[in-house]
């Protein structure tokens, strides 16, 4: 192979070289995989959720904790398993992805929660008011900020989570909140603070965000980081825990028996990829669908760390960037080049300049995250990698020049 191979072209790849059915790091742990647990690699982390969740159903005993992390590390994984394991036993578990700083909106989709399934015909069930008596009362509360009472609010969902054997609030992405005003900000954690303080027995409250949020959080409330009762931090994937997620992902698609069970990647090769990603997992996963796909392309065979530093080599220029590009995504990555400086820039945003579809741009530009031509922020919002922002400042600096 010769390290100044051009990566140019971009076409879909097939993994039968490599004795594959397709690239198994193309989806993330908690994304589209049904059997998630058979690919998930355990942390001690994990021992520590099955413990508090064992106290919960064996005891009947409530617990709160947080789980704290950079994006990409497990979060929502591990807080869709307690879902899984509430609703096993019989429970109710209400997990809700946080996509707003609006506490109204919250609080409303934690207790959309209980309404009753769509029959048949599409209709919910009649006279909800009647069947769920807090409905009512609380469609007054959620008004508007002024109407919100905390405590109020708390007691009515400790009553309807007192209704299950088991149950579990998870609350997932509250770094989205981070934007709300502060006092609405502690009049949602007030409300949170009254139910850790009242739950039922087993009851679990759980949230995961990212470190940034938890450290606001905790500075404007305290009183609420006081009732948790464990703080539970993920740390970085180690370099043997990578090789088992490698291995366990690979062994899904082979079509093909090898003695190798890291096959056609070699252990230095994993072990860049590992340094490179930092240990973050979803960057890990990010690094190998990228990687395997160009080697594919090119039939490269093994993939060793000569084959990775190819790969992911920086592009020289913008028009090179441009060119390595999916053809299909460049209008997307354009835009935001030219029309938004390079980013931070939302899905919504970019949708209403190409006057495309929200959901479609959204599902390419996280393609392009995975490929790895647009990074993601703590936001949600989407932007180009340092090196591309370099060529854009030298850009700038060559006109005013002129």
């Amino acid at each position: 192979m010769e390290s100044g191979t051009p990566l140019k072209v971009y076409q879909s790849p097939s993994y039968e070289i490599y004795g594959l059915s397709k690239n198994p790091f193309a989806e993330l742990a908690s994304e589209g995989i049904t059997d998630v647990e058979s690919i998930h690699v355990y942390q001690e982390i994990d021992m520590k959720l099955s413990m508090a969740l064992s106290e919960v159903v064996g005891n009947k005993s409530s617990v709160a904790f947080s789980i704290v992390g950079p994006l990409g590390m497990g979060k929502t994984q591990r807080l869709k398993s307690l879902a899984k394991a509430i609703n096993d036993n019989g429970g109710k578990a209400i997990y809700v992805k946080v996509d707003t700083n609006d506490i109204l909106k919250i609080t409303r989709d934690i207790f959309n929660s209980f309404k009753p399934p769509k029959s048949k015909t599409g209709i919910f069930l009649e006279n909800l008011s009647k069947k769920l008596g807090f409905v009512d009362q609380l469609e007054k509360m959620l008004t508007s900020t002024d109407e919100y009472k905390s405590r109020d609010v708390a007691e009515l969902l400790t009553k309807e989570m007192g209704k299950h054997p088991y149950s579990a609030l998870l609350l997932d992405e509250l770094e989205n909140m981070m934007s709300a005003r502060e006092d609405e900000k502690i009049q949602f954690f007030e409300m949170l603070r009254h139910f850790i303080s009242n739950m039922p027995p087993g009851c679990i409250f759980a949230f995961a965000c990212i470190p940034e949020a938890y450290e606001d959080y905790s500075k404007i409330f305290p009183a609420f980081f006081m009732r948790l009762h464990y703080e539970f931090k993920l740390r970085p994937m180690s370099l043997e825990e990578a090789f088992e997620l490698v291995k366990k992902r690979l062994n899904r698609v082979r079509i093909r028996d090898t003695d190798d069970p890291i096959y056609p990647f070699t252990e230095k090769a994993i072990e860049l990829i590992h340094t490179l990603g930092k240990g973050n997992p979803r960057q890990i996963l990010r690094l190998l669908h990228y990687v395997l796909s160009e080697a594919s392309k090119h039939k490269f065979d093994p993939i060793d760390e000569y084959v990775v530093t190819t790969i992911l080599e920086e592009p020289k220029s913008l028009e090179e960037y441009f060119a390595r590009v999916p053809e299909d995504y460049r209008d997307l990555v354009k835009v935001i080049v030219e029309k938004f400086g390079g980013g931070p820039i939302s899905y919504i945003q970019v949708a209403k300049e190409l006057k495309k579809p929200g959901v479609q741009v959204y599902d390419h530009l996280e393609e392009l995250i995975r490929l790895g031509f647009l990074v993601g922020d703590p936001k949600g919002n989407y932007k180009v990698p340092d090196y591309v922002r370099k060529f854009l400042e030298k850009g700038q600096g060559e006109k005013e020049e002129e």
